[in-house]
């Protein structure tokens, strides 16, 4: 038997594990913290599985209390400042062995009881001395799926639990389950565009203000990206070449996502990454604006865009996601989404060109 068969109680932290360690501050001056649905639905697969459950914090108040309830565990451990007596405490209590237990925790604290139980985990961001002292170094961060990676570790080499001979009940969603993860996901959302409007209003202001400046002198407004980041570059075009919410003139757009002839001649003959190079040397001139759209900030195709551009005196914005990539150091100005999930950033980037929409027809004055 490897150590993973022989876990029989999963003890996890919160801060830093459960979630990614940031606190959000509401306007009342409330906490906020997020939490992954890939976590939720492991916690909630272990208890499926027969594990035992358990939470220890050091902290004491109600979000604690939110999430042991939204989380269904039973055993909480709150105010624990001594993780190993807290874990100690745990064993003697459900009466399971040290060595039967699976303990998850990312800063120094924790380091004592990862090294005291049979499976110490540390998340891929904890501290160098929980790292040195657990058994297993994730590859997820905390907040990030790091529950799910761990319990997929344990339950490795246990057979799958016994399916139900419905058919009607094996065809269906679970519903309270696909509801949770719906509300989960539109909260976690709703806190990223609302970070949108406190961090990057002065941010995006100001790249509208680049926009208006160019489309008043005459210049067109260049837009890429890849993949999803192509429909926004698309979408981008589509609002300002139409209208988005008011009558007015055409504003000069272009996508330069959209000619397949293009792209995959450019592709094929000098290679993908020139793709939205190319096509700017023959379009760019000097004043116009190159949008450039990454999620990850690191798109060879969208990086060498960018360095043409600037080679032909086209100023850059640049969308991207928190860490930026090498895109938020090229770029003119950056507007970097406050998550480093890609289909929040991506929600976040459709929030953003709207503001960008709104603003720069509400501004125009002149005759294009």
């Amino acid at each position: 038997m490897t150590e993973a068969d022989k876990i029989a109680l999963l003890a996890l932290d919160i801060d830093g594990v459960l979630t990614d360690g940031r606190v959000l501050y509401a306007q009342d001056g409330r906490e906020q913290k997020l939490l992954s649905f890939r976590d939720i639905d492991a916690v909630s697969e272990a208890a499926r599985r027969g594990l035992k459950l358990a939470l220890i914090t050091g902290e004491d108040n109600d979000w604690v209390e939110a999430v042991s309830r939204r989380l269904k565990v039973a055993h909480v451990v709150r105010g624990a400042k001594d993780k190993l007596a807290a874990v100690r405490g745990l064993s003697e209590k459900l009466d399971v062995p040290l060595e039967a237990i699976c303990y998850v925790g990312d800063s120094d604290r924790d380091a004592p009881a990862l090294a005291a139980v049979g499976l110490g985990v540390a998340p891929a961001d904890a501290t160098a001395p929980a790292k040195a002292a657990a058994h297993l170094v994730l590859k997820s961060g905390g907040g990030r799926g790091a529950i799910r990676e761990v319990l997929e570790h344990v339950l490795k080499q246990a057979p799958p639990p016994k399916q139900e001979k419905d058919s009607q009940a094996t065809a269906t969603l679970d519903s309270a389950r696909a509801v949770g993860y719906i509300k989960d996901i539109v909260e976690e959302s709703i806190a990223i565009q609302r970070r949108v409007g406190e961090q990057l209003a002065p941010s995006i202001v100001k790249a509208a203000e680049i926009m208006l400046s160019s489309l008043r002198d005459g210049h067109k407004l260049l837009i890429f990206g890849n993949g999803g980041s192509a429909a926004d570059a698309q979408h981008l075009a589509a609002e300002l070449v139409g209208r988005f919410e008011q009558e007015r003139k055409a504003v000069p757009a272009l996508a330069l996502t959209t000619d397949t002839s293009i792209l995959t001649a450019i592709a094929n003959d000098y290679g993908y990454e020139t793709v939205f190079a190319r096509q700017i040397e023959a379009l760019g001139r000097a004043g116009d604006i190159a949008v450039a759209i990454s999620t990850s900030g690191d798109s060879p195709s969208v990086l060498e865009g960018v360095r043409t551009a600037e080679k032909k005196g086209i100023k850059t914005i640049g969308l991207t996601g928190q860490k930026g990539g090498a895109l938020a150091k090229l770029a003119d100005l950056c507007l970097q989404a406050p998550s480093s999930s890609t289909a929040r950033i991506q929600e976040a980037h459709a929030l953003i060109i709207h503001l960008l929409c709104g603003l720069v027809e509400a501004n125009l004055r002149y005759n294009l």
